[in-house]
């Protein structure tokens, strides 16, 4: 009899031992998921003490803890009263299922925060701690319980005591259906959805305008390439220009025109002057010899006294305001032979055009190591010629680098090949002569190879 009741003893001891063990393993786990959540709390509202629930060892310690701490905290009131209260998380299903309905009612609970979810540090924190939570409740395992059966009997006897037990009233007296976790769960889940889309658009976002950056800068830094090339073009020009101003014998290009006036007048003086001194000579030596022969025949001739010779009228002086033709030409003499005229056309050479022509001043009869244009004059009429390009190679090249100052008003041209190094006559330039300039009539048609 006394074996009977030692067995039967030890029987329901067996039965009650590992449901009082998993209690207790569901407290402790219970315990590590709230003080790990009132540490978070603490930290993330930067509040003192956060070490004391390392050591609390039982959930009623905890409890009084967080009730003593509630006007700083607010952990009791706003976080543990109406989960621990709901219950809904208690409801019959598996301890492992309860917590991690607990982890998700927290979870849900702690993202009500507008000001932890609008700071982005913040929320990867508390994405850490939900983490750091679901293992927790991950890792809780519970040993097999013999217990377990008499609930599902009680089930299977009872169903709608079962159903009944679905719902139930809080100590606020609230109806709490089972599907509120359920909602809590779904509403995180949507809302790290929406954060992990709005993440994504942000980062494609970023990637685009950082794209569209690039290509700005990129023309951007083309088109200043572009405008400094044109400066640096612009400023040889000018440098070239100026030195061309500073040549000796030229003045500043209001009186230009001046100066080639009386260059001219000055030239065309002495030439007036030279062929006057020429042909008073061949005058005097002409008439000395005409002038013997009569006074050998008067010897001759009887003694009668001829009549008194007339004296001949004096050579008339030409007057300054006479044409250049009638001062060149003597009136009493055998007009001379015309000079006979070349075959081919004289040639002048010359290195830029200045006020759209050619001044005279500025030509050389042989070509200079910088002339750009060879100019020739037509036998038939003096005052019209014809030009083009020298065909010099290593001026092709300077004169191409220079092409505003130094093709730009005498030819005509398109500028379609940047490499070019050798100029070609297409059609030579016309040119008039006014007053000692030859002025461009026609530019001269050329391109580049």
């Amino acid at each position: 009899m006394k074996k009977k009741l030692a067995i039967l003893i030890f029987g329901i001891f067996l039965g009650i031992a590992p449901a009082g063990w998993a209690q207790s393993e569901m407290e402790q786990a219970k315990l590590d998921i709230w003080t790990e959540t009132a540490d978070f709390v603490y930290r993330d509202s930067n509040l003192p003490n956060a070490a004391q629930f390392n050591n609390v060892s039982s959930m009623a310690e905890f409890v009084a803890l967080i009730k003593k701490e509630d006007a700083t905290s607010s952990i009791y009131s706003k976080l543990y009263k109406p989960i621990e209260d709901g219950g809904f998380y208690k409801q019959p299903k598996a301890a492992k299922d309860q917590l991690k309905t607990l982890v998700k009612s927290i979870y849900a609970r702690l993202r009500t925060n507008d000001q932890r979810m609008n700071d982005i540090n913040r929320r990867r924190k508390l994405d850490d701690l939900h983490k750091q939570l679901q293992q927790i409740a991950a890792d809780y395992g519970v040993p097999a319980a013999t217990g377990a059966p008499i609930l599902q009997e009680a089930v299977a006897t009872n169903p709608d005591s079962a159903q009944a037990n679905g719902s139930f009233t809080d100590p606020d007296g609230t109806d709490t259906d089972a599907t509120d976790e359920e909602r809590l769960s779904s509403l995180a889940k949507r809302d790290d959805s929406t954060t992990s889309t709005g993440n994504n658009s942000m980062t494609i976002l970023a990637i685009a305008l950082g794209l569209i950056n690039l290509v700005l800068i990129y023309l951007l830094n083309k088109e200043i390439k572009k405008q400094s090339k044109r400066i640096d073009q612009r400023r040889i020009d000018i440098d070239n220009l100026a030195q061309m101003v500073n040549l000796p014998g030229r003045t500043g290009a209001d009186s230009s025109s001046k100066i080639t006036m009386a260059a001219v007048e000055n030239l065309i003086n002495r030439a007036i002057a030279k062929e006057r001194e020429s042909w008073q000579a061949n005058a005097s030596g002409s008439t000395s010899g005409s002038q013997r022969p009569i006074k050998m025949a008067a010897a001759v001739q009887s003694p009668v006294t001829p009549p008194p010779a007339p004296t001949s009228a004096p050579v008339p002086v030409p007057d300054d305001s006479a044409s250049i033709e009638e001062l060149l030409t003597p009136p009493n003499l055998v007009a001379a032979a015309p000079v006979p005229v070349p075959d081919k056309p004289q040639s002048k050479f010359a290195r830029i055009p200045v006020n759209g022509g050619f001044h005279e001043q500025d030509l050389y009869d042989a070509p200079q190591h910088d002339s750009i244009y060879e100019i020739r004059i037509s036998r038939k009429d003096p005052s019209r010629a014809m030009f083009r390009i020298v065909t010099n190679p290593s001026v092709h090249r300077s004169a191409i680098e220079s092409a505003y100052l130094s093709l730009k008003d005498a030819c005509t041209y398109q500028m379609n090949n940047t490499n070019a190094t050798r100029i070609v006559n297409d059609e030579p330039g016309v040119l008039s002569q006014v007053n000692g300039f030859w002025k461009i009539d026609r530019k001269a048609l050329i391109h580049f190879e």
